[in-house]
């Protein structure tokens, strides 16, 4: 399963990054509308709860409002947080499920051969490589050395590079 010499991977890697780039823009997109689905139910929970801690406050002490008042922004932010939260691990559960199906495309060992090439660039041409293991993928080592192209590691160093684009959603 070695490159061919004078083959240019270009095209493949072009098409396999615009199919990426074109699930990745439907994640984010769906990403965005759940995002802001239940930011918007957090948020009205976040008003119900500030409005009952007001009405609250005006029958009690000014000491126990602003206690319940902090109450209940910290429920809020809690609220928002969780929301936040669940819109990313439903973003991240979506993009490993898209990779994974991956493996039944029938390109799939032209991104095995890339993903190879990469790890004989990063540890040099006699890294041993394990093509396609349990999660897909590529996995090099030389020595005490290890680069992991599996399909996971990929989606998580994916969404990494791209966190401040996912801040960008709770803006």
């Amino acid at each position: 399963m070695g490159v061919v010499a004078g083959v240019s991977l270009d095209p493949v890697r072009e098409a396999l990054l615009a199919q990426a780039e074109a699930e990745a823009e439907g994640l984010v997109g769906r990403a965005e509308d759940r995002a802001a689905a239940q930011v918007a139910q957090a948020e009205e929970q976040k008003a119900a709860l500030v409005h009952r801690a007001r009405a609250e406050g005006e029958a009690a002490a000014e000491l126990e409002a602003a206690s319940e008042l902090t109450r209940a922004r910290r429920k809020a932010r809690t609220l928002v947080f969780e929301a936040q939260r669940a819109v990313y691990d439903d973003a991240r559960r979506e993009a490993r499920a898209a990779v994974q199906r991956l493996r039944s495309e029938p390109r799939y060992e032209e991104l095995l051969e890339l993903l190879a090439a990469l790890a004989r660039e990063e540890l040099g041409s006699e890294a041993e490589l394990e093509f396609d293991p349990a999660d897909g993928g590529v996995i090099g080592r030389v020595g005490n050395r290890r680069v992991d192209h599996t399909l996971p590691a990929l989606v998580e160093r994916c969404l990494a590079e791209h966190a401040a684009d996912l801040e960008r959603l709770w803006a």
